[in-house]
């Protein structure tokens, strides 16, 4: 651990963790209330990098833009602790060997459900890091702003998946319905259609200027799946909630 600080509410905990990986290191921001009710590992989009410093500063432009990192601390306040992953000291970023040590540092400290979180860039390489885990693991995907042209391992995610875009972002809202219908292992699925903000700065893509919606739609999600009390014999393809709301 580099660097401890208090966030912006009082009971959270804010802290740059270094963790050993193949013979280097992975470093996260580890923003964690009191008593966290469930745990987000956030790959960024782009090129996966929020350039992480000693002092938890990231001036990269995920660092400023990526909707989870942007609302750390409103999901902290909703008992969500976070786990925001940059690149490793050797320059590796998305390696999921790398992910798995994440995960298991934050459930070391909380046994709670844990969800793992891609945005634009970094959906292909979080649908291949979902594909490799089994159900029995009890983890959770949540895809925002769907990114890529290679979604082959989708068919073989068997993790209660949710799929958040902006209506107005013509890319991610034109793969966000393929997508969904290739996960037709997932034992619960979601489609989500936010709408709103504004096109300027982070842009629709990433949801500028509907903070407040974007961190009430992954809050709510997640509690509307127990994940620590799902067995693996979920009946496969169920839609859950308000699936496909546009």
């Amino acid at each position: 651990m580099a660097t401890t600080s208090r966030g912006a509410f009082a009971a959270t905990t804010t802290t740059v963790v270094d963790i050993p990986v193949r013979g280097a290191t992975q470093r996260f921001l580890y923003v964690r209330p009191a008593a966290p009710t469930a745990n987000l590992v956030f790959l960024p989009g782009g090129p996966g990098i929020f350039d992480i410093q000693d002092d938890g500063t990231m001036p990269s432009f995920a660092g400023r833009c990526a909707p989870i990192g942007r609302n750390r601390d409103a999901l902290a306040a909703q008992g969500i602790a976070v786990a925001l992953v940059d690149r490793t000291s050797d320059g590796q970023v998305r390696q999921i060997a790398d992910i798995r040590k994440v995960v298991r540092y934050m459930r070391d400290r909380d046994r709670v459900p844990t969800w793992i979180v891609g945005a634009s860039g970094s959906t292909v390489a979080t649908l291949a890091f979902a594909a490799s885990t089994p159900a029995r693991e009890r983890l959770g995907l949540i895809i925002l702003s769907p990114w890529g042209t290679d979604f082959s391992r989708t068919a073989f995610v068997k993790l209660p998946t949710l799929i958040v875009y902006h209506v107005d972002d013509a890319p991610s809202a034109a793969l966000a319905g393929p997508l969904f219908e290739a996960l037709i292992r997932a034992p619960a699925r979601e489609r989500i259609g936010l709408s709103g903000g504004t096109d300027e700065g982070c842009s629709h893509h990433l949801f500028a200027g509907i903070d407040d919606e974007f961190v009430t739609t992954i809050a709510a999600f997640i509690r509307r799946h127990d994940l620590m009390g799902r067995a693996g014999s979920d009946a496969p393809g169920r839609q859950d909630g308000p699936a496909q709301r546009n």
